[in-house]
């Protein structure tokens, strides 16, 4: 079961991401994505070792985002990779039974080449976004419903997204949302992450 919000972490942000990810769980994001990119492997692994049963506990998952070999050796429940992180029908050979492997797809070209084995796909970025400086060219909306009504899979939309584009993604084929500083940049991380499950529910 693909979740309609998953919170990615922002390093960045001024809040811990530690703090960030279990306000967004108390919010009631399925997913939190572990995203850090200069972090050092060990660092990471120690950060989502911890996190796990906390977010578990609060009713979200924690995907690891990226990193193979720290998603293997934590038995992590979900990892999601880009389109540079190495081959997804290989490293689904690696992953332990159950884990859930999403892909992040940039535009309708790479949509062609998604092998089985994974499980739902990262579609964006929607629009240029600060948390993320070296993204891909932004889709638009009608760039997601191109791609989300081609895919068999389910699609998670990404990139600029707040509350206010739960309608539009939904109307679009979109499965769901993934959010970062419509979460991590609010004063109220927890209130922002339930004003987007409700306008999801309401759209």
């Amino acid at each position: 079961m693909i979740p309609c919000l998953c919170f990615i972490t922002d390093a960045g942000a001024d809040a811990p991401v530690a703090e960030q990810a279990i306000a967004a769980a108390r919010g009631g994001a399925g997913w939190i994505q572990l995203r850090d990119k200069t972090m050092p492997d060990a660092e990471f692994a120690g950060l989502a070792r911890q996190l796990m049963p906390v977010l578990r506990a609060e009713g979200a998952e924690l995907v690891i985002n990226d990193r193979v070999e720290v998603a293997i050796a934590l038995n992590a429940p979900a990892l999601h990779i880009g389109q540079g992180d190495g081959n997804p029908a290989e490293i689904r050979k690696r992953l332990p039974p159950g884990c859930i492997l999403g892909l992040s797809v940039e535009n309708e070209s790479q949509l062609a080449q998604v092998p089985e084995g994974v499980d739902y796909l990262g579609v964006g970025p929607l629009r240029a976004t600060s948390s993320k400086p070296d993204h891909a060219p932004p889709i638009g909306l009608d760039g997601f419903a191109r791609i989300a009504g081609q895919s068999r899979l389910p699609c998670l939309a990404i990139g600029g997204l707040a509350a206010r584009d739960a309608w539009a993604v939904k109307a679009a084929g979109g499965a769901g949302l993934a959010v970062v500083s419509a979460i991590s940049r609010s004063a109220d991380m927890t209130a922002a992450t339930r004003d987007i499950l409700k306008a999801w529910s309401d759209a």
